[in-house]
C-alpha cells in the first residue's frame, strides 16, 4: 500500500512529467520561448484525467478551455441530423485540443472531442492566454505558430479530399498516426478517410 509520502512523491513526479512535456511542446512551436513563460502557462493549467469514451467537449456545448494532451488519444467528430458520425481528425500525445472558432465567436462547438483511450490533459482558459499575450509580446511567436499549425492541417485535409484518392489518404493517415493507428477503430478510420468500412478493408488488403 502506498503511504502518504509515497503518494506525494508520485504526484510530484507526474506534475514534473506534465511540465516537461508541455515545455517540449511549446519549444517545438517556438524554440526561443523562455522557461518563465512555460511556467506562467503551466501555473494556470489544471490536470484532468478523461476515461475512454468521455468527452473534452460535446457538440452544442460552450467551452473557454484549451488543453494539452500529456498522454492520450482523441477524436474530433461531427454528427449530422440523421445521427451519422463523421470523424474530423485525431489528436494524440503532445498535441493541443480546442474548439477554436467556438471560443472566438462565443458560440457552442459544432463538433465533439472524445477520448479514445484513458487520457491525461492539462486544461487552461484560452482567453487567459490571450490576456497573457496582451501583457507580454514574447507570447506572440508561440501563439502564431499554434494557430498556423491548426490552419495548415485544415488546408492539407481539404487538399487531400479534393485531390487524393482513398488509398493515398490512407497512406497519409498511417504516416501521421503510425504510433496510435492500432488504437483507433477501423470504422473511425474509414469515417476519417471518407470511405465505407468495406472500402477501407479492400484498401488494407492490397499489398
Amino acid at each position: 500500500m502506498l503511504t502518504f509520502r509515497d503518494k506525494s512523491w508520485f504526484a510530484e513526479e507526474l506534475k514534473m512529467e506534465s511540465f516537461n512535456k508541455l515545455q517540449r511542446a511549446l519549444k517545438f512551436l517556438d524554440p526561443k520561448i523562455t522557461d518563465d513563460l512555460v511556467k506562467e502557462l503551466f501555473d494556470i493549467c489544471v490536470e484532468k484525467t478523461l476515461k475512454k469514451g468521455e468527452h473534452f467537449i460535446k457538440a452544442g456545448e460552450s467551452s473557454e478551455y484549451m488543453a494539452y494532451i500529456v498522454d492520450g488519444l482523441f477524436r474530433y467528430y461531427y454528427i449530422d441530423q440523421e445521427g451519422n458520425d463523421f470523424t474530423k481528425s485525431f489528436s494524440d500525445s503532445g498535441k493541443f485540443l480546442v474548439s477554436y472558432s467556438a471560443i472566438l465567436e462565443n458560440r457552442p462547438s459544432h463538433f465533439s472531442i472524445e477520448a479514445l483511450k484513458d487520457s491525461r490533459i492539462l486544461t487552461f482558459p484560452l482567453k487567459t492566454l490571450f490576456s497573457m499575450m496582451e501583457n507580454d509580446i514574447r507570447w506572440y511567436p508561440f501563439a502564431f505558430k499554434l494557430i498556423e499549425s491548426v490552419y495548415v492541417m485544415k488546408e492539407l485535409r481539404e487538399k487531400s479530399f479534393l485531390l487524393d484518392d482513398a488509398a493515398t489518404r490512407y497512406k497519409d493517415f498511417l504516416n501521421r498516426f503510425s504510433d496510435v493507428e492500432d488504437q483507433i477503430k477501423l470504422y473511425h478510420v474509414a469515417s476519417y478517410l471518407g470511405v465505407t468500412p468495406e472500402t477501407l478493408s479492400r484498401i488494407r488488403s492490397k499489398p
